[in-house]
């Protein structure tokens, strides 16, 4: 609503007055809309029926009077003036007072040779003669409610019969109440048939509301039944189940993904404590001192890795995690990784063994690093002792290529399909022993891979290891000029 600047109510504005009508009901609309084209059916029905009628009735009425003025010139003389209208049409005119027909007769001078008496006064010869032959040989003409028609007669007369349109307006108030009445009656059947055609158009769709409002985040389980409706509900009623199930799977995997931080977080906190506690019951050495605090110092490293890995993916998950903009060679990345794991293989009595090509492509060189240390450090905690993880960076195609393989005891092909999901760890007791891994590593490499518009992919084989491949866009020569021009 607007107001004027003395306080006063204004009209509403256009935007306020859409609103208010798409707040209205889908039923309303469909009513509305149905009443409305019905109602421009009758209306135009009505109309051209009153239209065509109109003009037969005219042309009824023309053609009787044409007939009574040619009756006139056969009988007429020229000179007498005791013609009259011949009974036959004054029955067809009708016997009431108003519905006398009258006449005039004129010679080729003007003067009057007959006429009806009495003779209404706005009669007189007309200014034009009637057309003589042609598809009508007379001519019209209308006075208020009287119609005339207007002959050639012998010798050069002219004669004029007319006569009121009493009867013919009587009948065409008799087709308008007719036309009314049966529209009404019209209006009133399609009213009675667009409430039910809206009902049944709606409550299929209430139904759906209906079981939809009783779902909630503790009842995703619950699907909607698709109703005995049109093809289009049961559609909507398929599609919107299948956002269920995407709702309720990301629902279910949100609660493990806390249950799994949570206990993964409670690990190394409860270490801190009960080394803590167990350190401070009693005097101890400087040794026992130590090796509590090395515990509680290797718990907090574990905690802080865990507590960075779950921001970072927290990051990815809400698209914050920084766009790959820098310039890089993926086969130095890979060198300074490894180099930074090579400790970690030592103590596995893992060696390995690597062949790096330069590849240059568009990145994070961080985010890259922490891509191949994933899978590199996944592949020596999965390898045996005195066994080799075979590291390889290469370009082709357009493509900028790094694989990752060992010889461990590969994948189980249950757990294949759920690798990439976060706290999965598809040898939990192997995790358990090293004390390391939280099942995080490879979905951080598929967030980062993702993020640098790559791919990750795998094979594995029982008892002959496991592949992994990942794919980058190779940068081209172009992206460098553009980036030394920009």
């Amino acid at each position: 609503m607007l107001f004027t600047p003395d306080g006063g109510k204004a009209m509403s504005s256009p935007n306020e007055s859409s609103g208010a009508w798409s707040r209205r009901s889908l039923r309303t609309h469909l009513l509305i809309a149905y009443l409305s084209l019905l109602l421009l059916t009758v209306l135009g029905f009505g109309t051209a029926t009153y239209l065509l009628m109109r003009r037969a009735i005219y042309n009824e009425a023309e053609s009787d009077l044409l007939g009574a003025a040619q009756l006139i010139a056969k009988d007429s003389s020229g000179t007498s003036g005791t013609t009259v209208i011949d009974r036959t049409y004054r029955h067809r005119f009708g016997p009431a007072p108003r519905d006398h027909a009258y006449f005039a007769v004129w010679n080729a001078q003007g003067d009057v040779l007959a006429a009806s008496d009495p003779l209404p006064p706005h009669v007189s010869r007309p200014d034009e003669s009637p057309p003589i032959d042609g598809p009508r040989p007379f001519a019209t003409r209308v006075h208020g409610e009287e119609l005339e028609v207007i002959i050639r007669g012998p010798e050069g007369s002219e004669i004029l019969v007319g006569r009121p349109l009493a009867k013919e307006g009587d009948r065409l108030r008799g087709l308008v109440r007719y036309l009314l009445a049966a529209g009404g009656v019209v209006l009133t059947i399609g009213a009675i048939a667009a409430w039910r055609l809206a009902n049944r158009i709606v409550r299929p769709i209430e139904q759906l509301t209906a079981a939809a409002e009783q779902i909630s985040a503790t009842r995703l389980d619950r699907r909607l039944e698709p109703p005995v409706a049109s093809a289009e509900i049961q559609r909507l009623a398929e599609v919107f189940n299948r956002m269920l199930g995407r709702l309720q799977s990301s629902f279910e995997q949100q609660v493990r993904f806390t249950a799994d931080a949570s206990h993964e977080l409670r690990t190394p906190v409860t270490v801190i404590l009960t080394q803590a506690d167990h350190t401070l019951s009693r005097n101890r050495s400087s040794e026992e001192y130590a090796e509590a605090l090395a515990a509680c110092l290797r718990a907090a490293r574990r905690m802080k890795r865990l507590v960075d890995d779950l921001l970072l993916l927290a990051r990815a998950d809400a698209g914050r995690l920084a766009s790959p903009h820098e310039a890089c060679d993926l086969s130095e990345i890979a060198r300074s990784t490894l180099d930074m794991l090579a400790p970690l293989a030592g103590k596995r009595n893992v060696q390995v063994e690597s062949q790096l090509q330069p590849t240059p492509i568009q990145g994070d060189a961080a985010q890259l690093s922490q891509v191949i240390a994933n899978l590199v450090t996944n592949a020596i905690d999965h390898s045996p002792a005195h066994s080799s993880v075979f590291v390889s960076v290469y370009s082709r195609r357009g493509l900028a290529f790094l694989t990752v393989a060992d010889v461990g005891n590969g994948i189980p092909v249950e757990d294949q399909s759920r690798l990439f999901e976060r706290f999965y760890q598809a040898d939990k007791s192997r995790s358990r022993q090293l004390g390391e891994g939280a099942g995080l590593g490879l979905s951080i490499v598929a967030e980062i891979v993702s993020l640098h518009s790559g791919s990750v992919d795998f094979s594995s084989a029982p008892d002959r290891g496991t592949t992994f491949a990942v794919e980058f866009p190779l940068r081209t020569l172009d992206s460098d000029i553009s980036e030394t021009s920009a």
